[in-house]
């Protein structure tokens, strides 16, 4: 930060002649021209260096809530609470996702408090207020007539919503994000989903970990699943929840009951290895990091108004 201080220093000097002298301000005008594009350039530069803001959110049997975590240790960040609705209902969260078209944060709920259960949700990221969207639909119910619900959910580059079911097998769905529908692609072959993760990665990799030995890809077209290796998991349990930020992969390895223990990791997607980060919050179900926004735009945006403003002034 001191060498970027001295950078803007020097730079004041420079813009300030060559700007001003270019549109024949007077002296004054050139230091207040140069004043304000150096703040313009040290707002693009530290745009440049901006971090995606991990989300991660709470279910495994209770109730729901929203957390800003550190990518770099899973430590908490900020506790931006419990994802009710505007009636005060709770919805626990099994799956989190950014649309990368339109910036919005969706939600799968589980199914531990009755009358939320197996639906698609909108998170508001400030306030984690919970809009229902609607049902999934999806087909399968447990012995006691549960639906399946998503374990975990995750958007490809064009904004289409992907889902892995929890009930009948790791089976991948696809969402609509309209009305909460779910349709299965395909069978597995796998018959219980234990962990249930999804990511999908740069060249459109779906990358799964349907049961707590497993970590490999699924075909987007067929629904059929390829096992790459069985990851190691640093408090047992599984990996509940996947999420990519740019070309690293993110897991969430969720322990047993009743501690229920989180820890983050990144995994090579390419051999499954893990790198463990850290602990996080306990009974976590679901990760995702926001889209970063271009750093350029809003320099960009800036510029030509400052421009303007002293061209405005000089008059």
């Amino acid at each position: 930060m001191v060498l970027y201080k001295l950078f803007l220093i020097y730079r004041l000097n420079a813009i300030k002649f060559c700007v001003g002298k270019s549109l024949g301000f007077s002296e004054k005008m050139h230091m207040k021209t140069a004043i304000a594009l150096v703040l313009a350039l040290g707002i693009l530069a530290l745009g440049a260096r901006a971090q995606a803001a991990l989300y991660a959110a709470t279910s495994a049997g209770g109730p729901g809530e929203l957390y800003i975590i550190n990518p770099a240790n899973g430590a908490t960040i900020t506790d931006v609470g419990p994802t009710n609705d505007g009636l005060s209902q709770n919805y626990p969260i099994t799956g989190l996702a950014v649309n990368p078209i339109n910036g919005l944060l969706y939600g799968s709920t589980g199914n531990a408090i009755a009358g939320t259960e197996a639906r698609l949700v909108l998170i508001n990221p400030a306030t984690a207020q919970v809009t229902v969207v609607g049902s999934f639909n999806a087909g399968p119910t447990n012995t006691g007539g549960t639906p399946a619900t998503m374990a975990d959910i995750a958007f490809d580059s064009a904004g289409n919503l992907f889902g892995v079911g929890s009930i009948g097998g790791p089976q991948l769905y696809s969402i609509n994000t309209a009305t909460g529908q779910a349709t299965v692609i395909g069978s597995t072959g796998l018959t219980s989903t234990t962990g249930g993760g999804l990511a999908i990665g740069p060249g459109s990799v779906f990358n799964g970990t349907p049961t707590s030995t497993r970590f490999g890809t699924y075909d987007s077209g067929s629904g059929v699943y390829t096992n790459i290796a069985n990851p190691t998991k640093p408090v047992g349990g599984a990996y509940a929840a996947l999420a990519y930020d740019g070309g690293t992969l993110y897991g969430l390895d969720l322990g047993p009951g009743p501690g229920l223990i989180t820890h983050l990791v990144t995994i090579d997607p390419a051999t499954g290895a893990v790198t463990d980060l850290g602990q996080s919050v306990a009974a976590l179900d679901s990760i995702a990091f926001t889209t970063i926004p271009e750093p350029a735009t809003s320099a960009m945006l800036v510029l030509p108004g400052i421009i303007a403003l002293t061209r405005t002034r000089r008059r």
